[in-house]
């Protein structure tokens, strides 16, 4: 058996608080438990709209939506930003962040993470 990815410890640890069913969250995710236990365990890469469906079906705060796209692009090494709604500013930011993303130092990065945060 795989071991749970850490997509997957967030989800359980919810569905337990939670009382839910790994069958139910999957019939709310319109998937087959099968499939979503398989995203858990690793087995299957995350869908790209997965996790944004489960912050919006369960109303996921700041703090677990973060935790939960944190673990999406550790397990997927991808991160789909939705930019429906944003400026063309907002959008050539954001790319020309994302190319530039490996040349930071991490002083640099943590100095942009409370920057950002600070606006959070």
């Amino acid at each position: 058996m795989n071991a749970l990815t850490e997509y997957g410890k967030i989800l359980r640890h919810y569905r337990i608080d939670n009382q839910i069913l790994l069958a139910k969250m999957a019939e709310d995710l319109s998937l087959s438990p099968a499939y979503l236990s398989s995203i858990e365990t690793g087995a299957r890469s995350i869908p790209v709209d997965l996790t944004e469906k489960i912050c919006q079906k369960y109303g996921f705060d700041e703090v677990m939506k973060t935790a939960l796209m944190k673990a999406e692009a550790e397990k997927n090494k991808a991160l789909t930003v939705n930019l429906e709604g944003a400026s063309s500013e907002a959008i050539d930011a954001t790319v020309m962040f994302a190319r530039s993303l490996k040349n930071f130092s991490v002083k640099e990065l943590r100095e942009i993470c409370e920057k950002m945060n600070e606006h959070n």
